[in-house]
């Protein structure tokens, strides 16, 4: 306390330039460290707000009673309980993360996978998305020359192609593919989605990277999810007659869409009698914003993509 006290003392002892120039100095350390952290971000707070919110607009009530169950160290510590009417809600959040290398990936983006973009994005209109399927890693270690004739060899072909892969009959965002091709000059398959509407507005090419084993590891980590989630929200739903709320959020776009969550959660969620009420995805990672019904009910994410109704 003794030290606390010397400290705010020659703090008030600082003339106006002095305060500035400490703030200045803190600000930069701040920044410094900001900058040095890796990884993505998940933000579950403002994730939280944004679904209660959407239930708010669904229900036409007001939340009231807003309790933080994990700060009150309670026996089943949901991320959210509060009341829409007479009805308790209890809420869950969790983040998705994202491959193992995929820092490492981004990184390198510019000068391995950007020539390709920038060669592409402007010249397949704007109808629908095409995403080129690479392998993780397939550009590393790669000298100049060798990474200048694959990335050419890959552009001509993705021009080539991508008027050949005809229309889905409604969006799911499953996409028609082509592929896996062999492409000469190319020392891996490639293969190409046209996804319709466009998942991202504006955005009509995007590259997302392959990773061996995928499904597995997607299962294993919604598995993890699943084990550790359901268990606390239908504590709230037997206990206190709560309608529950599982909201996954996602964090990337490498790997993860609306589509490829469905379907490793439904297997996993309706095999067990204590899954919840309602389950959303959240992509963070897009702006503004979106989110998606994966199970409400027993009305999945694909019987929402055929109609226009709201979850």
């Amino acid at each position: 306390m003794a030290d606390l006290s010397k400290l705010v003392s020659q703090l008030s002892e600082l003339t106006v330039l002095e305060a500035t120039q400490l703030s200045e100095m803190l600000r930069s350390r701040l920044e410094v460290r900001s900058k040095a952290k890796t990884g993505l971000s998940f933000y579950e707070g403002k994730v939280c707000d944004a679904m209660v919110r959407r239930l708010e607009d669904r229900e036409q009530q007001t939340r009231t009673g807003l309790r933080w169950p994990e700060q009150e160290n309670h026996q089943f510590p949901v991320e959210l309980a509060f009341m829409l009417g007479s009805q308790l809600y209890a809420l869950e959040h969790t983040g998705i993360e994202p491959f193992e290398g995929h820092v490492r990936m981004e990184a390198q983006r510019q000068r391995l996978f950007e020539p390709i973009t920038d060669a592409i994005k402007d010249s397949l209109g704007t109808e629908a998305l095409f995403e080129l399927h690479l392998p993780l890693n397939a550009l590393d270690g790669r000298k100049a020359a060798e990474l200048s004739v694959i990335q050419r060899a890959v552009i001509d072909w993705v021009k080539a192609t991508a008027p050949t892969i005809p229309k889905r009959p409604y969006p799911d965002y499953k996409g028609n593919r082509l592929g896996p091709a062999k492409v000469a000059n190319v020392p891996f398959d490639l293969s190409l989605f046209r996804f319709e509407p466009a998942i991202v507005p504006g955005r009509h090419f995007q590259i997302k990277h392959t990773v061996e084993n995928i499904e597995k590891l997607r299962t294993d980590r919604m598995r993890a999810v699943v084990n550790k989630k359901f268990p606390k929200l239908a504590a709230w739903k037997t206990n206190n007659g709560a309608k529950s709320i599982l909201v996954l959020e996602q964090n990337d776009i490498q790997l993860t869409n609306a589509s490829i969550v469905t379907d490793i959660y439904l297997p996993l969620a309706k095999a067990r009698t204590d899954r919840p009420d309602e389950t959303y995805l959240v992509a963070s990672c897009m702006n503004p914003w979106w989110m998606w019904p994966i199970l409400v009910g027993d009305r999945s994410y694909y019987d929402y993509a055929q109609t226009d109704e709201k979850s």
